[in-house]
């Protein structure tokens, strides 16, 4: 699971759409540290078309979906024959006795059921308890250093996009103190950064970036480049890196139900609290360097 909790929503009712207000499961989802994506799907072949469904979280069917189309079920049993295990909420307005008769008849595993006057409190308590699944510790050090890994793609993007709108001048500078930096840190493996001058592709300054390098570069580059200095979300060494590292290096022992993890002389405590800050300030930081990025290219591409 990456930090977008993604919901299919198949019904044949547009009306029934319409007549939805998903702001509170949308919240309930946000409050766990994700960001909600519902995708609302009439047609039964648009429905299929997101097949083999591996990108979702979530499906939530109707039973009836009219006199010429196929049962609620048949789809299910599509996703059970293309072995996707995503669970199901299956609603009707007919008894759930038939829902329960239909599903057996299905052999379908995996499968809620709702009333479909109350299917919006069902999908949050499905979708809280999947969230509960994947969250154990193991996943959660998998999911901060897969998101991690995709803001470091992400500031190589921007910093590649802005390097070629600078002045020979500011080019010279950010790899002044980019060298100059990061050779007090790596003290005797200096051969490749001491050769990174002006005549260096922006792929060479890259390649010498780890996680914390490349977020000095970003605010480098941030000093000359107006519409990037309106993107501040905050201490990304201290509110990201840091429990990275504890995380992924981190020996972990359990006090009170909490786990607390110790580094380089450092603990670091770790419960449901502050998984959900730690999922939600890293989904922060992602949206305002994709805006960052996406600004820059727009600009650029102006300028050409």
């Amino acid at each position: 699971m990456k930090l977008i909790y993604s919901i299919l929503w198949f019904d044949n009712s547009q009306d029934f759409f319409d007549s939805l207000d998903c702001e509170e499961l949308e919240n309930a989802i946000k409050s766990w540290g994700f960001t909600p994506k519902i995708m609302f799907e009439t047609d039964p072949d648009k429905f299929m078309s997101h097949s083999p469904f591996v990108d979702l979280d979530l499906i939530v069917v109707d039973y009836d979906l009219g006199e010429n189309t196929d049962h609620g079920e048949t789809f299910i049993r599509s996703v059970r024959d293309n072995n996707v295990l995503t669970e199901v909420v299956f609603y009707s307005s007919n008894a759930s006795k038939e829902l329960w008769n239909a599903i057996a008849e299905k052999e379908l595993e995996g499968v809620y059921i709702a009333n479909r006057n109350a299917v919006l409190p069902r999908i949050e308590r499905v979708a809280r308890q999947s969230v509960q699944k994947v969250l154990d510790l193991n996943n959660m050090r998998g999911m901060v250093m897969a998101e991690v890994g995709d803001i470091d793609l992400i500031l190589d993007q921007v910093f590649a996009t802005g390097w070629l709108s600078l002045t020979t001048q500011h080019q010279e500078e950010i790899i002044g103190k980019f060298r100059e930096k990061a050779l007090e840190q790596i003290g005797q493996s200096r051969t490749s950064l001491e050769t990174l001058n002006i005549g260096s592709q922006v792929s060479d300054i890259l390649e010498a970036c780890d996680s914390n390098k490349r977020w000095q570069n970003f605010n480098r580059l941030k000093r000359h480049i107006p519409r990037l200095k309106q993107c501040n979300p905050g201490d990304y060494p201290v509110e990201i890196l840091a429990p990275r590292n504890f995380l992924a290096h981190g020996q972990a022992r359990v006090e009170d139900g909490v786990h607390i993890f110790s580094y380089r002389g450092k603990e670091y405590r770790f419960d449901e609290a502050e998984g959900v800050r730690l999922r939600g300030r890293i989904g922060e930081y992602k949206a305002q360097l994709q805006t960052a990025l996406q600004e820059i290219a727009q600009a650029q591409a102006a300028a050409s």
